[in-house]
C-alpha cells in the first residue's frame, strides 16, 4: 500500500509541475522525474543555487528549466517550508552515490527530489576513454602490492580489487593528477573511493583544473561521511578548460593522510 501511495503521489506531483509551467515552454515531465522523498544530506551533496518562493507550483516553475539550462545541474529538490513559502535547490557541484546506487538523503522532511532524465545528463558529455592517451602521476606510491599504480586509476575498471588501485603514501597533502590529451572543456569527474578499509581516508579533497599556467577549482570534498566505495561526482564550471585535473587531500597541520582510488573518470563536454 505505501509503495502504490508512492506512485500515485509522483503521478501528482509531476502533474503539477507541468500545470505551472506556463504553456508557451515545453513540459517537463518527460524531462524530470521524483527520485525520492526528503533532502538532500548536506554532508553528501553540494547544492550550486537556491530560489524561494511562494508556492510549490512557483519554484518548479522557475527551477526546472534552469536546472535544464545549467549545465552543472542533473537535479532539482523542492521543499515546502511554510504554506506560503517553498525553496529549490539545483543539484549540485558535488554529490555522493552509495554503493548500492543510492542518492544519500535524509528522508524525514518535508521535500521531495527530482531527477534531470539520463538522456538529459547524458547528452551534456562524453567520457575520455582508457585509451585516450591519459596519463597520471602522483605524489608517491604505497608498496602495497607489485600492481599499486598510479595509472591504475585510468585503466576503465571501475570494480575494486587489490590488483587494481592506487593509494599514495600515508603523508601530507598526497596528490594524484592526470595530464589530458591536449585542450579540453571539463564537464563531469568522478572518482571511485577506495575499500578494504580505507575508504574512510577521503577527506577535504580538493579537484582542480589548470590550462596554461592558471589552476581554477572544480570542487571541494570534506568528506565527513567518506564510505567505502562510495563514488563522488564533481561537476566542473560551464567554461572548465583544461590540460590537467588534479585531486588533492588538503592535510591539517601536522597530519598525516593517504590518497586511495579505484578509478577516475573525466568528462568532456558534449
Amino acid at each position: 500500500m505505501q509503495f502504490k501511495y508512492f506512485e500515485i503521489e509522483k503521478i501528482i506531483l509531476c502533474t503539477l509541475a507541468c500545470i505551472q509551467i506556463s504553456s508557451t515552454q515545453k513540459p517537463r515531465c518527460s524531462t524530470f522525474a521524483m527520485n525520492f522523498f526528503g533532502s538532500l544530506h548536506e554532508d553528501r551533496a553540494k547544492p550550486l543555487w537556491e530560489i524561494e518562493k511562494e508556492s510549490i507550483g512557483m519554484v518548479m516553475h522557475t527551477c526546472f528549466p534552469r536546472c535544464e539550462r545549467d549545465q552543472q545541474c542533473v537535479g532539482v529538490e523542492i521543499c515546502t517550508i511554510r504554506p506560503d513559502l517553498s525553496r529549490c535547490r539545483g543539484c549540485c557541484e558535488w554529490y555522493v552515490i552509495d554503493k548500492d546506487g543510492g542518492l544519500p538523503r535524509n528522508a524525514t522532511d518535508g521535500c521531495k527530489y527530482f531527477e534531470l532524465s539520463k538522456d538529459s545528463v547524458e547528452s551534456r558529455g562524453t567520457r575520455l576513454s582508457a585509451n585516450s592517451n591519459l596519463s597520471a602521476v602522483a605524489s608517491s606510491t604505497l608498496e602495497l602490492t607489485n600492481n599499486n599504480l598510479v595509472s591504475n586509476v585510468l585503466d576503465g575498471i571501475p570494480d575494486c580489487n587489490i590488483s587494481n588501485v592506487y593509494s599514495s603514501n600515508f603523508e601530507p597533502n598526497p596528490w594524484l593528477e592526470v595530464t589530458l590529451p591536449g585542450t579540453i572543456t571539463i564537464w563531469r569527474i568522478i572518482i571511485y573511493n577506495g575499500v578494504y578499509g580505507i575508504g574512510v581516508g577521503l577527506v577535504n579533497l580538493n579537484v582542480t583544473y589548470s590550462n596554461n599556467g592558471v589552476t581554477d577549482i572544480c570542487g571541494f570534498y570534506p568528506g565527513l561521511l567518506s564510505h567505502e566505495g562510495d563514488l563522488v561526482s564533481f561537476y566542473c564550471p560551464p567554461k572548465a578548460r583544461a590540460t590537467t585535473v588534479k585531486m588533492q587531500v588538503q592535510s591539517r597541520p601536522g597530519q598525516l593522510n593517504f590518497l586511495f582510488s579505484c578509478e577516475v573518470e573525466i568528462y568532456r563536454k558534449g
